[in-house]
């Protein structure tokens, strides 16, 4: 369509362009000189009618051609859209071919695993007969012995009864172990809690005792103020101290060294005599926070 447009258009110029020339050519040709003198408002009227004509004939040929135009791109569209109806059946048609194509095959593939199917089936007809004739045997050779095996059911049952109660005798006891070792369990977590919470308490007074032991043989003359280190103390039952370190020192040697002295005059500091009293306390071995301004 762009193309038809184009070429209508370049027509329209072209034809235009000859008519513009052809009045040109016309207004500078000679003329022919007349004897006979015109008005010169007559001239000036002529032209303007001829100039008119011309603007009348472009007029009259553009419209002309845009006719044209419209009458090529009407053409044009209808043809596309007959095209578009031929593909659009064309489609449609191969469509209906290629269903009914899948339909063939699959009609084909549903006889094929129907005869499939059918002659597994007698197959497995045949099995079955076979199977039916062999255990038509056996319960003939089995028949003799069911007599003998209800029998032997009927002990079997006496004795799995028995088992029965006296597993369900079993079951019962150790359910009330169970129970009661549940709550003996109960009682001893109890027990460790409550022990646990009087241990904190003997720990939080024994520590603060301690504290104020260390304190009262610390030497803090001349020694600046908020120093703290943290001490590692090794003692026996009875607290006696083995051994103090600076754990952590405070910056000063002074300081640290001085509360090393004070731990050591402090010995034996306040601790259980009772070792297992001593280690469930976790005393036997345990850090100091040493802050003498406390």
């Amino acid at each position: 369509m762009g193309f038809l447009t184009l070429r209508s258009l370049l027509y329209s110029l072209a034809l235009h362009a000859v008519v513009i020339t052809a009045l040109v050519v016309n207004f500078d040709a000679p003329r022919t000189p007349v004897f006979k003198p015109k008005p010169a408002e007559n001239i000036v009227e002529a032209v303007t009618v001829d100039d008119q004509a011309v603007e009348q004939e472009l007029q009259r040929l553009r419209e002309l051609e845009q006719e044209k135009q419209r009458a090529m791109e009407k053409k044009l569209k209808d043809l596309e859209e007959q095209a578009s109806a031929v593909e659009k059946r064309r489609k449609e048609e191969e469509r209906k071919k290629q269903a009914a194509e899948r339909k063939r095959k699959e009609e084909e593939k549903r006889k094929s695993e129907a005869e499939k199917k059918r002659k597994e089936e007698e197959r497995r007809i045949a099995a079955e007969r076979d199977r039916i004739k062999q255990e038509k045997l056996k319960a003939a050779a089995e028949l003799k012995s069911i007599e003998e095996e209800n029998r032997k059911a009927q002990a079997e049952q006496a004795r799995l009864e028995e088992e029965k109660r006296k597993a369900e005798a079993e079951r019962k006891r150790q359910e009330e172990e169970k129970r009661k070792q549940a709550e003996a369990e109960a009682k001893r977590k109890q027990l460790a809690r409550e022990q646990q919470a009087q241990d904190n308490i003997t720990k939080q007074k024994i520590t603060s005792a301690i504290y104020q032991k260390v304190t009262r043989n610390f030497n803090k003359t001349g020694l600046p103020k908020g120093l703290e280190c943290v001490l590692s103390v090794q003692t026996v039952p009875g607290g006696v101290v083995v051994s103090v370190t600076v754990h952590k020192t405070s910056g000063n040697e002074v300081f640290d060294r001085r509360a090393v002295t004070a731990v050591d005059k402090a010995s034996p500091l306040p601790l259980p005599a009772d070792a297992d009293t001593l280690d469930r306390l976790g005393l036997r071995k345990f850090n100091l926070i040493f802050r003498p301004e406390d």
